[in-house]
């Protein structure tokens, strides 16, 4: 069967230098903080006077005077109205009001309709071409901008405590003098927040959205100048203001995510106007039989291709234009195509071109085998290329059943999923994409099949990852009102995702920001966001997170329920009264948990590791009912701020089951257990699970894994340490396994059987300490054990030990860094006794360096919640005996000599902070980075990074892509 499915056509090269996208991460100069001057309030920006009376609502801001308040809300395009007054009770206060209705003669100020155009920029400022910005710090982009600032009580909560601020960065490039006469752009993943982009001192876009992929177009600007000598040189400037953040959690702030220059053909693709449309029609079948997870296929699948095409060429003809669609394996075969009809556009015309294809035997994207295809578009202007793009696309069938739940390829699929925020620790939101691909396997190794993300559409790159590893993507939307920009980014999110097979529903909004009131607003606003949606995909069904007002407003537009944080009491009703409505639990479970902290303490503040009477019994809701598709658990990571219900001295979160510094917690081998190896028992025949999962980061463990003995689909993990303590008192210890049975040992004394229920643990109270071992046996009959764990109680401090758990086969996260100047990986520092047990309470400082090799220590962290130690730092004391060192690559080898020569052309800062290896250069890469750890006063350990130049063999895709078929 396989052997007929396999397509027969020549291999079909793509094309080559049509479109140009050039890497825009390299030297960026960085300056954070406001400039006085950097933009002028127009006079008459504020035309509705509304001095003299108070308006209700509004937001405090941090202005100490009535100007200073205005050109604050000047500088925010969705501020409204401004009002200040001196005294205790007045100062600034910004944002809308619908009650403006008070009179109050203390007060001044101004309002305006918005979205208000944004603020001119000052001549002479940041943003002009000649500002002298010679001392500013040379950056790389992806850059958080507030992660490396200084931890304050009297910061913002929310926000852990770091400060937000105003960020600048400037970069100065050149544009290739053979471009001249081409459409150019620079494509902004994501900024956080309310970015202005100018050319020259030239303004060419204000984006407000944090979350949402834009560009912004240099061919036609006024300033843009072309050639590679200095006084040819452009300069690209952006401010971003993070202290307007919408979320309670923290936002980081600056370019924080990836960069592209783009060039091609005035005749070319407009941003997000490709959609893959598929709808598979045929029977579903196993390629195996009884064995879904080998891989299934369709007889028939529609392919419906469209791509909105633009003439960008104001001053040419009339062009009339084809695009030419061919579908391919990865190996490059190709298995369709289609040509649209013939198209003809005046200048700064767009139409959308289309054709279909019915498709036999084609393969299926299922989340054990996420089979892709590429999908290669080429515009065409009678026999001549314009432009080409190569988009990887998968085919699957999705279905929601209100009695049964979701379904993938015609197959059950109930979701064990999780809702993450941005960041990591260290590094804050600008996560490198070896981390995510990381965060990606973690989730795979508790064995979720499914992430929301929360609350805003993620990096690029992270789809692409779950794309590959066969995750299923709840996409949500930051903001949701009765506001046309909020619309847009709605629209934004799906035109940029929509081809990622991995994403099945988009949510409107989270909790609070759902408008959960009755009456028409929240449906006539509902209705605006899903006529977007379906404008731009029309196959996927439309969502939202609530917390309340279920059948009522947004419920009535919907498609799918979500429910935040709810059981069996609200699912039952709404079920009976809403028979027809799916539904899922896409937030529940906010189990607080500490990794190493035994006993809870709320004095020092601190949570016990053990959470399994929260987890059990927030998932049994969804589990328990049929008719619910599944689980969101909040959240799989600690996130920097939210640090509920302590604050400080807490500056993150403590509800993940993996710490922010990526070492496990107790919490993820309930998970394991549980959402992993029951449900599959490791059989191959599961649909919706790997048959070959990465492993857990066991803190405590001697060795990566933290089953030390595992077969037949069970595990064992122990909770707590065995440690001196508590003299003469005893301890209750808990373990987590899936095993209908367990029993517990010390030094080979058995302390009794347990008999577990579903969703269950086994826990021994009185347990008296003695020092030695205390070893936990997984068991399904009598003396027929399956799994055990072994906890040591450990000894001083005497040296230390050094792994590498990123890149790592273990953790799935491929087996060597790409020398791309860019990628990068983890170590962990683990202080161990003489016999190489890690000490449970060690905390000394830990000091990491670069012994040799081409890298640099970019962030640090160690998953303590209180912990206000700087990130960017090569110091980090040990919480629980384990520290955290994220390395990168300092040098670009790998990228392709022609796009080494395009940076070396374009990037004037370029070498100064990343070096860039010429394109004529034959210098041998260097085989690997060699870290270093060392603990005063205990030892130091080394760790080597092994490196290589093969991208396409080794980058994150690939890795991803490998580990899923077990090469």
């Amino acid at each position: 069967l396989s052997t007929i499915c396999l397509a027969s056509a020549e291999y079909k090269f793509p094309p080559e230098g049509i479109r140009e996208d050039i890497n825009f991460d390299f030297a960026w100069r960085f300056h954070l903080g406001d400039i006085p001057g950097d933009y002028e309030c127009p006079l008459h920006a504020f035309p509705k006077n509304l001095s003299g009376v108070e308006c209700k609502g509004l937001k405090k801001d941090s202005a100490m005077s009535a100007d200073e308040c205005m050109e604050h809300c000047c500088s925010d395009i969705m501020c409204a109205i401004w009002q200040f007054a001196a005294g205790e009770k007045g100062g600034c206060w910004m944002g809308q009001s619908d009650d403006c209705n008070n009179t109050n003669d203390k007060w001044v100020g101004g309002g305006r309709n918005i979205p208000a155009q944004p603020s001119p920029p000052a001549k002479n400022g940041p943003s002009a071409r000649d500002y002298d910005d010679s001392s500013w710090e040379i950056v790389d982009a992806p850059h958080d901008g507030i992660i490396s600032g200084t931890y304050s009580q009297s910061g913002p909560e929310k926000h852990g405590y770091l400060p937000t601020n105003i960020t600048w960065y400037r970069k100065h490039f050149n544009i290739p003098p053979d471009w001249k006469g081409k459409a150019i752009w620079v494509y902004f993943e994501g900024i956080f927040r309310q970015s202005t982009v100018y050319l020259n001192g030239e303004m060419l876009v204000y984006h407000d959205s944090g979350y949402t992929s834009f560009s912004a177009r240099l061919d036609n600007a006024s300033t843009v100048m072309y050639g590679t000598e200095k006084e040819n040189e452009n300069v690209i400037a952006v401010r971003a203001d993070a202290t307007r953040g919408s979320g309670w959690w923290y936002e980081g702030g600056g370019i924080y995510r990836h960069n592209h220059l783009v060039s091609t053909s005035h005749i070319h693709l407009a941003v997000g106007g490709l959609f893959a449309a598929s709808n598979v029609t045929g029977m579903i079948h196993a390629h195996s039989e009884n064995d879904t997870a080998s891989g299934m296929y369709s007889d028939i699948v529609m392919f419906s291709p469209s791509a909105e095409v633009i003439n960008d060429n104001e001053h040419g003809d009339k062009q009339t234009v084809t695009v030419h669609f061919t579908l391919m394996t990865e190996q490059g075969k190709e298995v369709g195509s289609g040509t649209s009809q013939a198209m003809s556009l005046s200048p700064g015309e767009t139409a959308v071109a289309k054709t279909n294809m019915k498709l036999s035997c084609m393969e299926l994207w299922s989340s054990s085998r996420p089979y892709l295809y590429i999908l290669q578009t080429e515009v065409m202007s009678g026999s001549q290329l314009m432009d080409a793009v190569n988009t990887s696309v998968g085919f699957q069938r999705t279905h929601w059943d209100a009695d049964t739940g979701f379904y993938l390829n015609d197959m059950p699929f109930k979701w064990r999923g999780f809702c993450n925020h941005n960041d990591f620790t260290g590094v804050g939101v600008a996560v490198p994409d070896r981390i995510n691909l990381f965060r990606a396997q973690t989730l795979r190794a508790v064995g979720g099949n499914s992430w929301r993300m929360s609350h805003n559409p993620p990096i690029p790159i992270l789809l692409d990852i779950l794309d590959r590893l066969g995750v299923v993507v709840w996409d949500e939307n930051r903001q949701f009102g009765n506001n046309s920009v909020w619309v847009d980014n709605q629209r934004d999110m799906i035109r940029r995702d929509r081809n990622h097979p991995s994403v099945v529903i988009w949510s409107f909004c989270n909790e609070g920001g759902c408008m959960q009131t009755s009456g028409t607003a929240p449906m006539e606003v509902g209705n605006q966001f899903k006529k977007a949606s379906k404008e731009e995909d029309p196959t996927r069904p439309v969502t939202a997170n609530m917390s309340g007002g279920y059948g009522n407003g947004l419920t009535l537009v919907i498609e799918v329920q979500g429910f935040s944080h709810k059981n069996g009491g609200a699912f039952d009703p709404f079920h009976e009264k809403f028979p027809s409505k799916p539904m899922v639990g896409s937030e529940c479970c906010s189990c607080r948990t500490q990794r190493g902290e035994d006993v809870a303490n709320s004095s020092k503040p601190n949570f016990g590791n053990f959470n399994a009477d929260c987890d059990s019994s927030q998932n049994k809701d969804e589990f328990n009912r049929k008719f619910v598709a599944g689980s969101m658990v909040w959240t799989l990571f600690d996130y920097y701020g939210e640090p509920t219900p302590y604050g400080w001295p807490m500056v993150s979160s403590s509800f993940g089951s993996v710490d922010l510094a990526g070492f496990s917690k107790a919490s993820a081998f309930w998970y394991r257990s549980w959402w992993l190896y029951n449900s599959t028992n490791m059989s191959a025949s599961a649909h919706d699970l790997i048959t070959r999962p990465s492993r857990l980061l066991d803190a405590e463990a001697t060795q990566l894994m933290a089953e030390s003995k595992d077969k037949n689909g069970f595990m064992i993990h122990i909770v707590q340490h065995w440690q001196p303590g508590q003299q003469g008192k005893g301890r209750t210890i808990q373990a987590y396994t899936n095993a209908p049975f367990a029993e517990l040992f010390v030094n080979g004394k058995s302390q009794g059987v347990q008999n577990l229920t579903w969703f269950g643990w086994a826990e021994w109270k009185d347990v008296m300490f003695s020092p030695g071992n205390l070893t936990a046996v997984a068991l399904i009959g009598k003396d027929l054990d399956v799994a055990t764990h072994t906890v040591e109680t450990s000894g001083m401090a005497a040296g230390v030990r050094l792994d590498v758990d990123v890149p790592s086969a273990d953790t799935g996260t491929g087996t060597a860094l790409v020398l791309d100047g860019q990628d990068a990986g983890m170590v962990r520092a683990s202080i161990v006794d003489s016999a190489g047990r890690v000490v449970p309470d060690a905390s000394h400082n830990v000091t990491f360096s670069i012994l040799s090799g081409p890298g640099r220590i970019i962030g640090v962290g160690n998953g303590d919640p209180s912990c206000h130690e700087p990130n960017k730092a090569t110091w980090r004391s040990a919480y629980h005996g384990l520290a955290r060192a994220i390395v990168q690559v300092v040098e670009n080898h790998a990228a392709s000599p022609a796009h080494r020569h395009r940076l070396h052309q374009i990037d004037s800062d370029g070498n100064i902070l990343t070096r860039i290896l010429p394109s004529d250069s034959s210098q041998p890469p260097p085989p690997l980075i060699v870290v270093t750890a060392t603990v005063e006063g205990v030892g130091s350990a080394m760790a080597r990074i092994m490196i290589t130049v093969d991208d396409l063999g080794h980058n994150v895709l690939s890795s991803a892509a490998r580990w899923m078929k077990g090469n």
